[in-house]
């Protein structure tokens, strides 16, 4: 996977041994987010503009909101929540509008949009709330996180086992709370 340059944005310090604290394959890269991934902001739809037999739905910081007839995002992306729940991430495989208390990102070619996904799920990117009042997110802080990236068919494959063990996850819950209601 190719490496982005360092924008004016992104001030990020190369990632050196010491940064390293575990061992992945030869083939794995480890970098940090910011070379990878671009983290952009959402933009303004307040609910009175909003219509809401539209097709799109609209993304605030934990989810959908509402629905319009226009998107601002036209590729497969994740919706990261940038005020009130910051950290939380949600995932839009199509045309979606992602509003101001969020940010977005469309993973680059390389990177699987599931394994992109569930990479963020781990991050915990609530730890970096900068705000008092309401919780709040800044990229940056995000960009300096050191990642490990498979190649793409390993992220398929990850992909795969991870969902393959929710599956797994949710048939047991379903079981216990049916022991829960009707024991025995």
């Amino acid at each position: 996977m190719k490496k982005e340059k360092n924008n004016g944005s992104k001030q990020l310090h190369p990632v050196t041994k010491d940064d390293i604290h575990f061992e992945v394959p030869n083939n794995w890269e480890t970098v940090r987010l910011g070379q990878v991934y671009d983290i952009e902001y959402g933009k303004s739809l307040s609910e009175k503009y909003r219509n809401s037999e539209g097709e799109f739905p609209v993304y605030g910081s934990n989810g959908i909101v509402g629905f319009h007839t226009e998107y601002l995002v036209d590729k497969p992306s994740l919706i990261i929540g940038r005020k009130g729940s910051a950290g939380a991430v949600n995932l839009s495989d199509k045309p979606f509008w992602p509003i101001d208390t969020t940010y977005f990102v469309t993973p680059k070619k390389g990177l699987d949009l599931f394994f992109s996904y569930y990479l963020f799920k781990t991050l915990d990117l609530g730890k970096f709330n900068k705000a008092t009042a309401i919780p709040g997110l800044n990229r940056q802080d995000a960009y300096g996180l050191i990642i490990k990236i498979p190649p793409l068919a390993e992220q398929k494959r990850i992909v795969s086992k991870v969902e393959e063990l929710m599956a797994l996850c949710d048939k047991l819950e379903a079981r216990r709370q049916k022991k829960t209601r009707n024991p025995k």
